[in-house]
């Protein structure tokens, strides 16, 4: 299982269009299962709907879980994401 710290830096919280481009990339991932951590919320984060019912705002820290086959390639490629979105902690 790998872990990644994130932290929104966005004064109206984290986007429908971010959203979107986090569940994309966990789609790419077929063989792992990705979950987003928010306080004590999560979601699947290959489902929009599930990341569109968290309220994740300025300033919230989260963590996005992985956990299945080629974890290590799914986290580089998510931290690559996470820091082009300056989401990273």
């Amino acid at each position: 299982m790998r872990e990644i710290l994130g932290k929104v830096n966005n004064k109206i919280g984290l986007t429908s269009r971010i959203a979107a481009e986090l569940v994309a990339e966990a789609n790419r991932a077929a063989n792992c299962n990705i979950l987003l951590y928010c306080g004590d919320d999560y979601a699947d984060l290959k489902s929009i709907m599930n990341m569109m019912s968290l309220v994740i705002r300025d300033q919230d820290e989260f963590t996005i879980r992985i956990e299945g086959t080629n974890e290590e390639v799914v986290e580089a490629k998510f931290i690559d994401l996470l820091t082009q979105l300056k989401l990273l902690k």
